[in-house]
């Protein structure tokens, strides 16, 4: 056989397995979070009621300069991120649903759209989780499709704990006990 007949073959082996590789990579699937509320209710401090607006404004002032914008109604969390990659803007859209409250609050990833890239759900959150760097107190859950919110991220700059209560973005309405 022609030296190129096996450069050829040995491309082609090689090309297979960085195809194979790159499906094991991403194939990885992620249960929903569990719903539950981690808050144990104490009768000092401060209660808090925040609108969806105020929260949204929190959360924007804390992320500082990071390319990262959120949207909260009553419809729902939405969260976007975009990136300069090559000259493409990339667009990253989440929608979220609070499940978990607490010391931490957990957001299940119920909706990932990355430019509109054909690939599943459980593909979308491996390449965001694997890629993504996130301010601190943000993080993606490695066991399920969830971004982790710690509160304690709030509290650095006023020497208080904060805790979330209860959330219902539908009804506009979030609680949090603050204490010191």
């Amino acid at each position: 056989m022609k030296v190129w007949k096996w450069l050829f073959f040995i491309l082609l082996i090689f090309n297979i397995a960085v195809l194979a590789a790159a499906m094991l990579m991403l194939s990885q699937s992620y249960e929903a979070p569990q719903t539950n509320d981690n808050y144990t209710e104490s009768d000092s401090g401060i209660k808090v009621r925040m609108d969806n607006q105020a929260v949204e404004s929190l959360i924007m002032d804390n992320m500082g300069d990071e390319p990262l914008d959120i949207s909260i109604s009553e419809s729902g969390i939405a969260l976007t991120s975009e990136h300069s990659v090559y000259g493409l803007d990339i667009v990253t859209d989440f929608n979220l649903e609070p499940v978990s409250t607490g010391d931490s609050i957990v957001f299940e990833v119920t909706d990932i759209d990355i430019s509109d890239l054909p690939l599943t759900q459980d593909m979308l959150y491996s390449i965001i989780r694997s890629s993504s760097n996130l301010p601190e107190g943000l993080s993606f859950s490695e066991d399920s499709r969830a971004l982790v919110v710690d509160t304690s991220s709030f509290t650095d700059e006023m020497d208080m704990s904060i805790k979330s209560d209860s959330i219902d973005y539908e009804n506009n309405e979030w609680y949090f006990s603050i204490e010191r």
